[in-house]
């Protein structure tokens, strides 16, 4: 009898539960269209890893797993991007790239700020340049990763030297389509992301002033909570960022493929094109590629030129900058030890030579490098690249190469990793 009351109580309650689901919490037309949107993202994010499977330099295990831990990273910060920051109506600050996703050689002295726009609404931004070198302000009719490559160009640039800037360091610049007084920036129909870049060749320099964007027409209207409607457009958003995601990992793929052609070597300086996807108006790059043996350097000689800032820095095959907190992986025009002969000489290696201007590998046997001249008079012409024996570095370097002790290093290393902490205490 015991039995029979436990089976008729279990009975019971599959009933109840099964009452209560269909006539009292029944699926609206919205929850299931939150619902598959929540399933296309986890397709989209499911075969995001055969762009890593297919990559034509995914040869080793190494490569393999810091290419999807690249794309994990990626993933972490767009979908706070797509659900909470990306919004152009209220628009927030993010850092991207950032100490954790890194994408597209992204500059070690560059703590990047973005924010949404949309090209009918008028923006103020609030900024300061007392730390830094230089400061630069594009819009953009898209994001790489998630607008099609093709379909982002620039929509409008300015740097802080156009910029009316106060005894404090202090400026306020708008942002809208229709000109405003003081400093202004436009904005056109299709103007989608600005991204700021603030160039800071000296890491001690931790002061990044006051910093605020706001959006002038909904200034003082409160944000409408979330729907069921907006978090479906949101990871439709998501799924559309991940599609061009995929795309942006092709591109890298087709970089990374023609620059391994032409190991160890460096391109010269090319000024960005307005048309590029997310190019600084202000600045010429130079890409090469590293592929070195345990007791080999690249030794690239680089002509000193007239520039605001310049620098260098190694990527790993991904084009994801290395840990540069950690590894001397990049150097800048204050850090750089230029020669009596108007030359800087950088020597890129996975074991410490002993001087200034080592650009350490970490660990990889092959990756890509870029170099940035900005607000130059003139771009440099003329820079070599060779191949040597590490025991034999000392044949190619001037008398006086500035040389760095094993504590000394350890004294560098530990200064970076401590700039970088304090860049990111707010969180990455």
């Amino acid at each position: 009898m015991k039995i029979l009351l436990y089976c008729l109580a279990a009975l019971a309650v599959v009933v109840l539960t099964l009452y209560f689901a269909f006539f009292f919490n029944p699926q609206t037309e919205e929850q299931e269209e939150v619902n598959a949107a929540w399933s296309r993202f986890a397709e989209e994010v499911a075969d995001l890893g055969r762009a890593i499977e297919s990559a034509p330099f995914n040869r080793d295990e190494q490569t393999a797993a810091a290419g999807y831990r690249h794309i994990a990273r990626y993933l972490s910060t767009f979908l706070a991007e797509y659900t909470d920051l990306r919004n152009p109506d209220y628009p927030q600050f993010s850092r991207f790239p950032n100490g954790v996703a890194r994408v597209g050689w992204d500059n070690p002295d560059n703590p990047y700020l973005v924010f949404a726009v949309r090209g009918d609404h008028v923006y103020r931004l609030r900024g300061n340049t007392t730390s830094f070198d230089l400061v630069t302000i594009n819009v953009y009719s898209g994001m790489l990763g998630h607008t099609p490559v093709r379909n982002i160009r620039t929509v409008s640039s300015i740097a802080s030297d156009d910029l009316d800037v106060d005894e404090n360091g202090d400026f306020v610049l708008t942002l809208s389509a229709v000109r405003a007084e003081g400093d202004w920036l436009k904005l056109e129909p299709d103007a989608h992301i600005v991204v700021v870049r603030r160039l800071v060749s000296d890491w001690e320099k931790t002061y990044e002033g006051l910093w605020e964007i706001l959006n002038l027409t909904t200034l003082g209207t409160g944000a409408p909570r979330p729907t069921p409607e907006s978090v479906a457009r949101s990871l439709d958003d998501a799924v559309t960022q991940t599609r061009s995601l995929r795309e942006l990992l092709t591109l890298a793929h087709r970089i990374t493929f023609q620059l391994r052609l032409r190991p160890n070597t460096v391109e010269e300086p090319a000024e960005s094109d307005p048309n590029l996807a997310m190019a600084d108006a202000f600045q010429a790059g130079a890409r090469g590629y590293f592929r070195l043996d345990e007791d080999e350097a690249l030794l690239v000689d680089v002509p000193v030129a007239d520039c605001r800032y310049t620098n260098i820095q190694l990527a790993n095959p991904w084009m994801e900058s290395l840990d540069y907190a950690s590894h001397q992986s990049s150097l800048n025009h204050r850090t750089a030890h230029a020669d009596a002969d108007g030359r800087v000489r950088y020597v890129i290696s996975g074991r410490d030579p002993g001087v200034q201007n080592w650009l350490d590998t970490a660990g990889w046997a092959e990756g890509s490098l870029c170099a940035r001249w900005t607000y130059c008079s003139e771009y440099p012409t003329g820079i070599n690249a060779r191949v040597v024996k590490l025991d034999e570095l000392d044949r190619y370097l001037p008398p006086e190469t500035v040389r760095v002790s094993p504590a000394e290093r350890a004294r560098i290393v530990a200064a970076r990793q401590a700039a970088i902490s304090r860049r990111y205490a707010g969180g990455s």
